[in-house]
């Protein structure tokens, strides 16, 4: 009987604590997950995966004259992406609209290359870039989406050499509502990257190694 009330205790003081730090992810989670660096001159923009937006800006910052050259990240193509192909329907991968838009954006095709056969993650993407970096680079300018700038400048900085400066910037167009929970594109992304930053910092990651069978 004398141990039920420090357990009882203990367990009210658990409930309080889980619950106080779930209502602050809750109403901080978007300021929580955004991380950004001072913009400047680099060697190289880097563009990863993912919204449309990206290769956008990164063919801006390119005509700005922040880097000499675009590298874009080559994201896996689905299963039903290839099945659409074989059928003869016309749909370009998500590789090939990014080419067209930094080709139509005014950067030349000998400036623009892509990294990687089929990433599927963040980790994919820096570690590919790890073994096909030119040497002479020794700093980028990261491009992403606001809400995956923390996560996508703490793995790039722990997997590229400590020499490579990274700078993390996001696009200008992806704005974050206030009231992001009742928005239905904000509202599961932000539920999402806080799962993957958290499986991250706990050692976990995904790869198309692992994720990819046929």
């Amino acid at each position: 009987m004398k141990l039920i009330k420090p357990l009882l205790t203990l367990i009210g003081a658990l409930t309080v604590t889980v619950t106080a730090v779930a209502v602050i992810l809750f109403l901080f989670a978007p300021a929580l997950l955004q991380e950004e660096d001072t913009l400047e001159k680099a060697d190289a923009i880097v563009v990863l995966g993912g919204q449309y937006f990206r290769p956008i800006y990164a063919a801006e910052l390119y005509n700005e004259g922040y880097a000499p050259k675009v590298l874009a990240s080559r994201p896996v193509v689905m299963p039903e992406e290839k099945i659409i192909r074989a059928l003869g329907i016309n749909s370009p991968y998500q590789w090939e609209i990014y080419r067209d838009i930094l080709l139509r954006k005014g950067v030349p095709k000998k400036d623009t290359s892509f990294f990687g056969k089929a990433n599927v993650s963040t980790i994919d993407e820096a570690e590919v870039l790890k073994k096909t970096l030119d040497p002479k680079i020794k700093s980028i300018i990261l491009v992403t989406s606001p809400l995956h700038t923390r996560r996508a400048g703490i793995i790039f900085r722990e997997t590229l050499p400590a020499e490579i400066k990274v700078i993390v910037v996001s696009t200008p167009y992806e704005k974050v509502p206030k009231e992001w929970w009742k928005n239905f594109r904000t509202a599961p992304f932000i539920v999402l990257e806080v799962m993957k930053t958290f499986y991250y910092e706990l050692g976990g990651g995904f790869r198309s190694s692992e994720q990819l069978t046929n």
